[in-house]
């Protein structure tokens, strides 16, 4: 069935209600975007919990044991190894925070653009 055309006064014309029944095009650019950055937001919490507990518990430092012939390990490089993965953890937190607190803003102007409709 071929749509009729209606010419409004200002010369622009559009489609009657036989062609409105097709993809509510803005509808699915809000869901979708709405989609994208709740899974944003899902995957930097993820990354900030994963955060913390490498900040908790830092992993243990490499010990090479053909690189010391008494295989005693340093202490001091120890501590600047468990030091810099700590400072990584926090990092990665920062990194999470930030990534939330733009994504957040987008995600709750399109999700209310949604309910408008």
């Amino acid at each position: 069935m071929a749509a009729k055309k209606i010419v409004s006064k200002s010369g622009k014309s559009n489609l009657t209600k036989s062609n409105q029944s097709g993809v509510d095009w803005r509808s699915l650019y809000l869901y979708a975007v709405c989609l994208i950055t709740l899974l944003i937001i899902l995957f930097a919490t993820i990354s900030i919990l994963n955060g913390v507990v490498n900040l908790a518990f830092p992993d243990p430092a490499y010990i090479d044991p053909y690189a010391n012939k008494d295989n005693l390990p340093n202490p001091a490089l120890l501590a600047q190894q468990e030091e810099n993965e700590q400072l990584r953890a926090l990092k990665r937190i920062l990194t999470s925070f930030i990534t939330i607190l733009i994504t957040a803003p987008i995600y709750l102007y399109h999700w209310r653009s949604t309910k408008k409709n």
